[in-house]
């Protein structure tokens, strides 16, 4: 079960892996990685993310953090592929919006409490405008290698995937999105994420009424 906690916790990082008000072109990938990483360990180990008191504002400030230096439109994109560049923009803006909140309820508010987990940073390889950071997330005598993808845009590196124990996280769902546009359409897609975002949010009430329900 510990192999399954760090993989919410590292797709999690993935999300809030860039923070800081610096100056982004004076910054590496790997300083940027890093610099996210570090703030991220604050963040958990600062509070218990699993109290009920303070889970939702956390959440929240984990999101704030994610969308002000992750392209999600590029993560989303990615995901969709080619049929992508036939979409208009307001369906594109629409299966963003959506997907972003998908990957808030299917990682972020999952994320388990920090325990010490740590990060080690291998190697950083860049190509043009785009490069990749190696590292480690290390609990106890647990290694995972997980490969952060980044990009530049308008002059700054922006994450746009994260690769954990070989599985791309945009592959994956470009994988599940595939399934449903080679016959459907994109409103059926966008569709299938809300359905989803709304079981998750079923999962999550069930949950928190359970205490209740067995006093």
């Amino acid at each position: 079960m510990i192999l399954n906690k760090l993989k919410v916790l590292l797709m999690a990082l993935c999300l809030v892996a860039v923070s800081a008000s610096t100056v982004f072109a004076e910054q590496s990938p790997q300083e940027r990685v890093k610099e996210g990483a570090d703030r991220l360990i604050k963040i958990l180990s600062e509070t218990d993310i699993s109290d009920p008191v303070q889970h939702d504002a956390k959440i929240a400030e984990l999101r704030n953090v994610a969308e002000k230096y992750i392209d999600f439109r590029l993560v989303t994109m990615y995901s969709v592929g080619r049929p992508w560049l036939k979409m208009s923009k307001q369906m594109q803006d629409d299966l963003t919006e959506a997907f972003i909140q998908l990957l808030e309820r299917t990682y972020l508010k999952r994320i388990p409490a920090y325990e010490g987990q740590g990060v080690q940073y291998k190697k950083e390889i860049i190509k043009g405008k785009k490069a990749k950071v190696v590292t480690e997330i290390i609990d106890k005598d647990k290694k995972i290698v997980v490969e952060f993808r980044l990009k530049t845009v308008r002059g700054q590196w922006m994450i746009y995937d994260v690769v954990a124990e070989g599985v791309s996280l945009v592959a994956n769902y470009r994988s599940q999105f595939s399934q449903v546009l080679s016959d459907g359409t994109p409103e059926e897609l966008l569709k299938l994420i809300q359905k989803r975002i709304k079981k998750l949010d079923e999962d999550d009430e069930d949950e928190s009424a359970e205490p209740s329900a067995n006093s």
